[in-house]
């Protein structure tokens, strides 16, 4: 992605210093510390080859010599560049939202039902309920929906685990799978009873889960302050959203309320209409009226001036733009398909598979007690794929991913290795939904990052 840092981007926003029109957010200020020990809040503003000019919170500014401050607070500054914080600090309003769909990712709104995550999407043009499921190394299809939608399912001779064990799966031929935009065509994806190991009247929620396979080839955002998953069509079968390569990632994709699609940008527009620049360079119009909501209300608070503004935020990358607002930023680490965050559990160094489809977090029985988990009787069950497994509610004393700290929180530990007792367990358990929806997450498969904030 292009970066418009520097003195071109400082000369196009008609910057020439940096000035706050108001008191900067708190988000915008940082501890310096000083060679004597001392520590105080203030915010970048200028610099020289030997000292800094600090914004105070009491409005004054100070102006410091490098040699009076630590060496972290030295490094910080001489990387810092007045062009690119004035750029940042006019761009720290931008959503998720607005800067993948800038660059081109459909955006689809997804439901909570308890902590889990679910969006529509379509098996060979029959919709269906999917659950995000970050552990699912691949996506699933519930056999009955699978059947109901022309897909032929094999023979029943693979397996596949989860929590509870293990169940039978068959490979299925797949004709088409679409979410929006995003569609695989002439596919093979596993089958199983989904229904395997719910309670007795317990009702299925999903037809299918959508697993991390799908979701790292279509580059997924999943947001939860912002309750969207994000997708690139154009990494997908579509042969329709290729045209344009890398480039059209600078068009935005604009939905009729037919399901009409066209990737373009507003060049202009009337009270009533907009006229469309297309991937390619032809122009069209197009009724405001005639959009979906979401675009109608897009197209509605379009300017020239915003439009100037959004492409030049363009830049930023999504760790940029949350670490603006005091994200917790990780790179994770990539096993096949599964995320893994290190992190603490009652001062210990571990590692936790990060895990959207697990409804609560969940450790790994002889993991909590070897970190000093109070586990107790094993009178409660998890479920899931490959049936019910007895559990113990467990209490964990502090759990930490970075500057993040969890407290006195009860969770259940089961035997996750259950499958495979003679080997260790390389993770201690599973960072579920719970956590994640209560840290507002924020999960990326380009950037291969994980973001979180305690508020």
């Amino acid at each position: 992605m292009k970066s418009f840092f520097g003195p071109i981007a400082a000369a196009l926003l008609g910057l020439s210093s940096f000035t706050y029109a108001q008191q900067p957010s708190d988000a915008e200020y940082r501890d310096f510390k000083g060679t004597n020990g001392k520590v105080i809040q203030a915010v970048l503003i200028d610099k020289t080859g030997d000292s800094a000019t600090l914004l105070l919170r009491s409005g004054q500014r100070a102006t410091v010599t490098f040699d009076k401050l630590s060496a972290e607070d030295q490094t910080y500054i001489k990387a810092w560049s007045k062009e690119k914080a004035v750029f940042l600090q006019k761009c720290r309003s931008l959503t998720t939202r607005q800067l993948l769909e800038l660059r081109g990712y459909e955006s689809f709104q997804f439901r909570f039902e308890g902590n889990s995550i679910f969006i529509d999407g379509k098996l060979n043009g029959k919709q269906g309920t999917f659950l995000i499921d970050t552990g699912a190394g691949t996506s699933l299809l519930h056999i009955p929906f699978a059947k109901d939608s022309g897909c032929q399912v094999g023979e029943l001779t693979e397996k596949i685990y989860g929590v509870s064990g293990e169940a039978p799966a068959g490979w299925t031929d797949v004709p088409t799978i679409s979410f929006g935009e995003s569609v695989f065509k002439g596919t093979r994806i596993l089958a199983t009873d989904l229904t395997n190991g719910l309670q007795e009247g317990q009702k299925l929620r999903e037809q299918a889960i959508l697993g991390a396979d799908i979701m790292s080839q279509l580059d997924a955002v999943i947001s939860y302050p912002e309750r969207r998953i994000f997708l690139r069509p154009d990494k997908s079968d579509g042969a329709e959203v290729k045209e344009g390569g890398e480039e059209a990632l600078a068009f935005r994709i604009f939905k009729t309320a037919e399901n009409q699609t066209y990737r373009g940008k507003i060049v202009s527009k009337t009270p009533t209409v907009i006229t469309l620049e297309l991937v390619g360079g032809k122009q069209m119009q197009l009724p405001i009226s005639r959009l979906s909501a979401d675009d109608a209300k897009y197209a509605a608070d379009w300017s020239e001036a915003s439009a100037f503004f959004l492409q030049h935020c363009q830049g930023l990358t999504i760790q940029e733009l949350l670490v603006l607002r005091k994200y917790q930023s990780f790179e994770y680490e990539r096993r096949g398909n599964h995320i893994f965050v290190k992190g603490t559990l009652n001062e210990n160094d571990v590692t936790y598979l990060i895990d959207t489809g697990a409804d609560s977090s969940l450790l790994n029985l002889k993991s909590a007690k070897d970190n000093g988990c109070e586990v107790g009787d094993m009178d409660q069950f998890v479920q899931g794929i490959g049936g019910k497994a007895p559990a113990g509610v467990t209490n964990i004393r502090k759990l930490t991913m970075g500057d993040v700290v969890l407290t006195n929180r009860k969770v259940l530990a089961t035997d996750l290795n259950r499958l495979n007792p003679d080997k260790d367990l390389d993770y201690v358990g599973l960072f579920g939904a719970d956590f994640m929806r209560e840290l507002d997450a924020v999960i990326t498969y380009r950037e291969k990052r994980i973001f979180l904030i305690q508020r």
